[in-house]
């Protein structure tokens, strides 16, 4: 997608954070827990679908359990992990074989290429304007999903948006993600509660 590509170009070109707004995306916590609503246009249809992820520490491993439905879908998978890009390509792997559920995971939460991105170095989140090239622009600033306050990173094509992420310093995983495919279609998925106490 090109809107990952910019947005790895732009992650790349960032320095280290220079103020305290500290975060930790994808390094999971002892426990967490998320739920959160997803909604797309794919085709000119619209469909929709809920999610919860739950994820607890044993010993060395993390074990990830993310049950959910999306369109006339639904399961729950769990397994054991040592880090967030193994989640990913499990993800991934799962949305292939019978669980077709979980592909509006693989298009924003865990998707590779963003799991890859945040977790290559600090991002630059002050709030600003930053021109990528001649019709590409990054903005970064204030948000608040599912009660949590954070940074939201859009970018920008002409004047449309064609990628939304928001990133809190209280959670491991992102709380908001949005995304324009070149083909037209739209994938969203929001942060509705979050809880890190068993």
């Amino acid at each position: 997608m090109k809107a990952l590509v910019v947005l790895t170009l732009t992650a790349l070109s960032l320095s280290p954070a220079s103020d305290k707004f500290e975060l930790k995306p994808y390094l999971f916590k002892s426990y967490e827990r998320y739920i959160y609503d997803y909604r797309e246009v794919f085709r000119g249809v619209r469909n929709t679908g809920r999610f919860e992820i739950v994820i607890r520490k044993k010993g060395k491993e993390y074990e990830v359990t993310i049950g959910g439905r999306y369109r006339e879908w639904e399961g729950v998978v769990s397994e054991r992990f040592t880090d967030a890009s193994e989640v990913a390509g499990f993800v991934l792997m799962k949305s292939y074989f019978n669980h077709h559920w979980l592909i509006p995971l693989t298009r924003t939460l865990f998707s590779k290429a963003l799991v890859k991105v945040l977790r290559a170095k600090n991002l630059d989140l002050s709030p600003g304007v930053k021109k990528l090239d001649e019709d590409t622009l990054r903005v970064v600033r204030k948000c608040k999903v599912g009660g949590l306050s954070g940074r939201m990173i859009e970018i920008l094509k002409g004047k449309e948006v064609v990628f939304r992420l928001c990133l809190s310093p209280y959670t491991s995983l992102p709380t908001y993600v949005y995304k324009k495919s070149e083909e037209g279609n739209l994938y969203e998925i929001k942060l509705l509660e979050y809880s890190d106490l068993k």
